[in-house]
């Protein structure tokens, strides 16, 4: 999986960013259920994040013996999601704009990390936009068991995003508490965007076979506060996954 990629999973995780001037404005009103996904100028959630690479690599020994050595290493980090300014869509609609930041420990600089996420809440949805592709987050009014094919915007035909295919966005636990391992969370909403899996988690080595599982939690009135991304694939002959898991913790917000 290359940065490029990896990046990216990493900026679709939610629509919030930083910046040291985030003003904090009004929930939107009406359906109360928008308030899991409140989109004002200003909004920022900020996130302790834990990225795990999976890798195969190759030692050729003295003898010439190909080895296969079965590999991961970890990357921490924390990213900064605010709402920053607003722009119009193709057909003159509003969309909010999203700067993200990112720092590798606690109390570093804050650097800005490229591109430009989209949010833009219709009556009946939230999509947010990146690289030319759309994803349907959240659908409106929100109900346990609710189902939505989140993705039926994205470009599957592009290599790197095919594994994003027939995603069966389903709405669980609302209105229940939610600990993330760093903090506890009274009123979220979870999105359980995709559960599969082939020759997993008993690999054979004679058969492809990969993992995805795809979840958020959203808190009212303060958005993502957690997100788990797994996807790795098994190549004939090997054993070995190649792919991440992603972990995003929310430990502040406005």
């Amino acid at each position: 999986m290359t940065k490029k990629t990896f990046r990216f999973l990493l900026l679709t995780g939610l629509a919030f960013v930083v910046l040291f001037s985030c003003r904090k404005g009004s929930y939107p009103s009406g359906d109360p259920t928008k308030n899991y996904f409140p989109v004002v100028f200003g909004k920022y959630v900020t996130y302790d994040v834990d990225s795990i690479y999976y890798v195969t690599t190759f030692d050729t020994s003295a003898e010439g013996k190909m080895d296969t050595i079965c590999g991961e290493y970890e990357v921490k980090s924390q990213m900064k999601y605010c709402i920053t300014d607003t722009a119009r869509d193709v057909d003159d609609s509003l969309m909010y704009m999203v700067s993200v930041f990112r720092r590798y420990y606690d109390g570093g600089l804050w650097q800005q990390e490229g591109g430009v996420l989209y949010i833009k809440q219709k009556p009946d949805s939230i999509v947010l936009s990146q690289d030319g592709n759309k994803y349907v987050k959240m659908m409106f009014p929100i109900q346990n068991g609710k189902t939505w094919f989140g993705n039926d915007q994205v470009q599957v035909n592009i290599a790197q995003n095919a594994y994003f295919n027939n995603w069966t966005y389903t709405y669980q636990n609302i209105g229940k508490s939610f600990n993330n391992n760093l903090h506890i969370f009274d009123n979220t909403v979870t999105v359980l965007e995709d559960d599969e899996s082939v020759n997993y988690p008993y690999v054979n080595a004679k058969l492809s076979g990969y993992r995805t599982y795809a979840k958020e939690v959203y808190a009212y009135n303060i958005g993502l506060v957690y997100k788990e991304w797994t996807h790795f694939t098994y190549t004939p002959p090997f054993t070995c996954a190649n792919g991440y898991t992603v972990v995003m913790r929310a430990i502040d917000h406005n």
